[in-house]
């Protein structure tokens, strides 16, 4: 069971963010029906810690296992979504993963309308990446904690 829940037009969400870093670049996914880049990643689930569903989540869409290095960072993060109009209160751990292949090309395989990229800092500055506030922790050696409050009422 995934961690998220709504409570009138509020919904909590404990979310998981997933940094694979190759040659200086980040991979990074944009769904087809967005105009923004973010983390690869999903929800966690009851009884799952933070690590576990990072591993989980980057299986489940890629196909390729992967291993923790180490946890760069916290966000608190409130938004309102564009997808149903709600406010959200999200939890999102952001873990750095590696893993052992030479993979290139990697894809979802989800059946989701989603693309995966690999990007600089610099050219995720550059282009539209939310939530933008965590492009700070990619750029620190520090496990940093953010609480980031983006277009809520």
């Amino acid at each position: 069971m995934d961690i998220n829940f709504n409570i009138n037009d509020e919904v909590f969400n404990y979310r998981v963010g997933i940094v694979i870093k190759k040659n200086n670049k980040i991979l990074v996914q944009k769904d087809g029906s967005s105009d923004y880049y973010t983390f690869i990643g999903g929800r966690a689930k009851l009884g799952e810690s933070s690590i576990e569903a990072s591993i989980r989540e980057f299986k489940e869409e890629t196909g390729t296992p992967a291993k923790y290095v180490k946890t760069l960072g916290i966000v608190e993060n409130f938004f309102k979504s564009n997808y149903n109009n709600k406010n959200y209160h999200e939890i999102l751990i952001i873990n750095e993963l590696e893993i052992d292949t030479e993979i290139d090309d990697i894809k979802n395989i989800e059946g989701k309308d989603e693309v995966y990229i690999w990007l600089s800092i610099d050219e995720l500055k550059k282009n539209k990446f939310l939530p933008e506030i965590v492009l700070d922790i990619l750029e620190s050696d520090k496990l940093i904690h953010i609480i980031n409050k983006d277009n809520v009422k």
